[in-house]
């Protein structure tokens, strides 16, 4: 399950993904970003996962999303629980353009912290 959350930036959006994440999620992940860049140049994310996993479909769909918003997307923060989203966060940040990073759950504030660094 998707839900978005209200945002304290103008240039952030914010999601928490429960469950297992599916390509319809990304979807509506990627629509949002489309949303955000009319307004704005560039985006970031902050993506709060509570789930156990992804599908196939999903892990593609974030792949496509990602090189179709290459140069729009400046950060993404990955929120969760989880230590084994911190070592895939690590290995995508190797093949995106954008800076990925993972932050465990009591370092939201660190989160939105670096997010706003340049």
């Amino acid at each position: 399950m998707i839900q978005q959350i209200d945002s304290l930036s103008v240039d952030t959006l914010v999601y928490e993904l429960d469950g297992f994440i599916t390509k319809e999620e990304i979807i509506i992940i990627d629509e949002g970003i489309e949303f955000m860049l009319s307004e704005i140049d560039k985006a970031n994310l902050m993506i709060c996962i509570n789930a156990k996993g992804e599908s196939f479909g999903a892990l593609i769909k974030e792949f496509q999303v990602c090189i179709k918003h290459w140069n729009k997307i400046n950060k993404i923060a990955y929120i969760a629980d989880k230590k084994h989203w911190k070592t895939l966060v690590a290995i995508d940040n190797f093949f995106s353009k954008f800076k990925e990073k993972y932050f465990d759950l009591d370092d939201m504030v660190a989160a939105w912290k670096w997010l706003k660094e340049d």
